[in-house]
């Protein structure tokens, strides 16, 4: 059996009853309702009880006070009742079949029920028959209460702080079984970290959604070591922003890669050892910009200048080449290679670069920067 209150306080009255509740709008509750609960209703408001969701509704919205409506009893109750309180108080509201059922000269829910099946099929189509359903009482459907978002998160107070990593991370091992047992019984993965020690909280974005309990633990391990907490621990806190998990399909003919799980730790022990800021990501650009991407690196290893530096030069054999840092005369000289592009940009480029060898045995590469007018020494090779 199902309830529906319609009321002001019915979200407060349906919570009474229970935990399950469908609101329908701000003043209109549904909610499924026991044999023993029926004599705890309060008959002073506007409440129904049918076998259906929608007809309990149907019945709360249109008859005052306490109504109960037996299975089989819909039609006698409900007949009366115009037909544009089926079309406007459950269904989305729709005028032409409102117009369609005026020019039949159906008035009530009991003319609608008398109709044929098979003929209100091949007019109106299945809404018609579901509004018939309506009108006989008969239209069913599950109720679809409004759940709370589960929180993943657990958390652990202490008589006495913690000072150890150990104890703090078998702790947290112990944290990440519990949650992403959660996890695996909703299909989901983890997505971020966030753990709190103490008064500090530290959020830990993952590279995938994982639910693998060692990796993830040593994430926080490895985050432990290059910040480690500055007190005592008191209170630890752990939740975890739940996402959809990571689906893989490999190619058949192609090697495996290898698991970013240990990309993932390996990058994370060279982050402890260098620290956060030296330890980024490759990227390709949409651009061709010398230097901007990782497809422009030449045969011998390239050492840049940042910033470049400033130069006077003739490029030509036998001429001398001044910059702050070095000088020497050209022994011989490769170039030039013109390249351009971005010129839809506010950040053009045109430039020529050469590849010079000094007398001081060094092998440098010029850039002139058509655009500024100036020549650069960019780096040398290694």
């Amino acid at each position: 059996m199902f309830a529906c209150i319609h009321a002001p306080q019915a979200a407060a009255l349906a919570d009474s009853f229970s935990p399950h509740v469908e609101m329908i709008d701000e003043t209109t509750a549904v909610f499924s309702i026991t044999q023993r609960q029926l004599a705890q209703i309060p008959e002073s408001l506007q409440i129904a009880v049918a076998a259906t969701v929608e007809t309990a509704i149907l019945a709360a919205r249109n008859l005052p006070g306490y109504t109960f409506i037996a299975p089989g009893d819909e039609p006698r109750l409900l007949g009366h009742l115009p037909i544009e309180v089926a079309i406007t108080s459950t269904l989305p509201p729709d005028p032409e079949l409102f117009q369609t059922f005026d020019l039949w000269g159906i008035r009530s829910l009991s003319d609608l029920a008398k109709l044929p099946d098979e003929g209100l099929a091949d007019r109106l189509g299945p809404r018609g028959l579901s509004l018939q359903k309506l009108a006989r009482g008969v239209l069913s459907r599950p109720l679809r209460p409004l759940l709370p978002e589960p929180v993943y998160e657990e958390s652990a107070e202490f008589d006495h702080p913690i000072e150890q990593r150990e104890p703090l991370l078998f702790l947290l091992g112990r944290f990440l079984y519990d949650l992403t047992a959660k996890l695996r019984a909703q299909s989901l993965s983890c997505g971020t970290l966030h753990i709190t020690l103490g008064p500090h909280t530290r959020a830990l974005g993952l590279p995938f959604p994982t639910r693998d309990i060692k990796f993830l633990l040593k994430l926080i391990e490895h985050s432990l070591e290059r910040h480690p907490p500055t007190q005592a621990i008191e209170r630890v806190v752990l939740r975890i922003d739940p996402v959809q998990p990571r689906r893989v399909q490999h190619d058949l003919f192609t090697l495996a890669a290898p698991e970013p799980e240990k990309l993932e730790l390996t990058l994370g022990k060279i982050r402890a050892l260098v620290g956060d800021g030296n330890v980024l990501y490759p990227q390709l650009r949409d651009t061709h910009r010398p230097g901007a991407g990782l497809n422009d690196a030449p045969a011998l290893a390239f050492r840049y200048f940042r910033p470049p530096l400033e130069a006077r030069v003739d490029p030509q054999p036998g001429k001398l080449l001044w910059t702050r840092q070095f000088q020497g005369r050209i022994l011989n000289i490769a170039g030039p290679w013109r390249s351009s592009g971005d010129w839809w940009h506010c950040d053009p480029w045109d430039r020529d670069e050469w590849d010079l060898l000094l007398s001081d045995g060094a092998l440098y590469r010029l850039v002139q920067n058509h655009l500024a007018r100036q020549w650069l020494v960019e780096g040398t090779y290694d």
